[in-house]
């Protein structure tokens, strides 16, 4: 790692302290009082880190105020550059770093987030009216979110993305069901860039894996369903594969780990290295994100493909490498995945031969490194998690390596 990877290391890491910080509180102030009220306590509920683009806390404060019952308030503060868009925000500079904080769900760049988090909006638009139960199911600050909306028995997922990649999401779902592929109905929403996805069945892969390993669901199951994505695929954006930003995640992971720098910044070069050593295969039609949680089963069968924003073009092994990396940290996740190392054995052989057995290790270590990260959460004990993630991605490099010296 060279010096200006460093620096920009250090630049992150130092942004994550200032989240954390009890210098959240002036930010804090400046932003309820736009609502007339002071903060009376707060803490720091999620802490969202994007590799290269700064780290946003989304913190729960409790309000007061002098003429209406105390409530409590969600505010967003980040690091990331935030572009201006009409909405009140304040922006301040802690410690030679800049902030900028709103008041959740006015998100400056996912315009739709209050009408998706509107009970009456929502139902109207998913049930035909009357009111919704909402329920919030992942949050990305300036990024995407994922909500469930309920009316009686129906249940719908309601994601808000960009405005600008709202017709692209709805089209990338008619693509795969045009084509037979079980990805949800996807319609237009109540708001710019909010989608509604009718609930697809089955179960989640994940569950499955935790369950037994997933014994009843052959392998070449999810190879065939990734070899019938339709052509018409290769002609969206492509987008890098996750071990391609290899550099980006190391980075990120040793902000959260900066004790096993060394460790990261090895393993990134091992990953640069075998992307280019080994054969990545032909250029095919991809899913972008293909692992456990995005899968759905019912025994043997797939019965749902979600999450299908990075549909495109790309290649097999890293639709491969991006399930096998996921998998590969799930024990890490909980301690209740214990059929996963049998489990990836299963389809580790299976994949191996449909392409590169070592590209696919080493593209894998780079999905799992981009994991690390993740690990960590606002408070609590995560650091075992994250060094056994990095110790997953480390294996998939070792491996990767004997392969490809074994064939020199």
């Amino acid at each position: 790692m060279d010096i200006k990877g460093l620096g920009a290391v250090a630049d992150e890491t130092a942004g994550i302290e200032l989240l954390e910080s009890p210098a959240m509180e002036e930010p804090l102030e400046l932003a309820v009082n736009s609502l007339g009220g002071s903060v009376r306590s707060w803490h720091l509920a999620k802490l969202q880190h994007r590799p290269g683009a700064g780290a946003t806390g989304i913190y729960s404060v409790d309000v007061a105020f002098a003429d209406r019952p105390n409530r409590t308030e969600y505010v967003c503060i980040t690091s990331s550059n935030v572009p201006e868009c009409g909405l009140p925000m304040v922006r301040l500079q802690k410690e030679g770093i800049n902030l900028t904080a709103w008041l959740y769900p006015a998100d400056p760049v996912l315009a739709g987030l209050p009408a998706a988090c509107d009970p009456a909006a929502v139902a109207a638009a998913a049930f035909g009216g009357g009111t919704a139960d909402l329920h919030m199911v992942n949050y990305r600050p300036l990024r995407r979110a994922v909500l469930t909306a309920a009316q009686g028995q129906n249940r719908v997922f309601i994601k808000v993305v960009r405005p600008d990649r709202a017709q692209a999401l709805l089209r990338r779902h008619r693509m795969l069901i045009e084509a037979g592929i079980p990805a949800p109905e996807a319609l237009p929403g109540p708001g710019a860039g909010v989608a509604i996805l009718r609930e697809a069945a089955g179960t989640p892969l994940a569950q499955a894996l935790m369950d037994d390993g997933a014994q009843d669901l052959d392998p070449q199951t999810l190879v065939s369903l990734l070899r019938r994505l339709p052509e018409d695929v290769l002609g969206l954006s492509r987008r890098p594969a996750w071990a391609e930003r290899a550099a980006d995640y190391a980075k990120a992971a040793a902000a959260v780990l900066p004790g096993e720098q060394d460790r990261i910044f090895r393993l990134a070069e091992s990953v640069r290295n075998l992307l280019s050593t080994t054969d990545a295969g032909p250029l095919v039609p991809t899913h972008g994100d293909f692992y456990e949680a995005n899968i759905l089963v019912d025994g043997g069968r797939i019965t749902g493909l979600l999450d299908v924003d990075s549909l495109g073009p790309g290649h097999l092994v890293d639709d491969l490498a991006c399930f096998i990396g996921h998998v590969a940290v799930l024990p890490a996740v909980h301690s209740a995945y214990v059929h996963v190392p049998e489990a990836m054995e299963r389809f580790l052989r299976a994949f191996d031969t449909e392409v590169d057995p070592a590209g696919l290790r080493g593209r894998a270590a780079g999905v799992a490194l981009s994991l690390i990260a993740g690990a960590k959460t606002a408070g609590g004990s995560w650091e075992a998690d994250a060094l056994q993630r990095l110790q997953a991605a480390e294996e998939l490099a070792a491996q990767a390596d004997q392969l490809s010296a074994a064939r020199r």
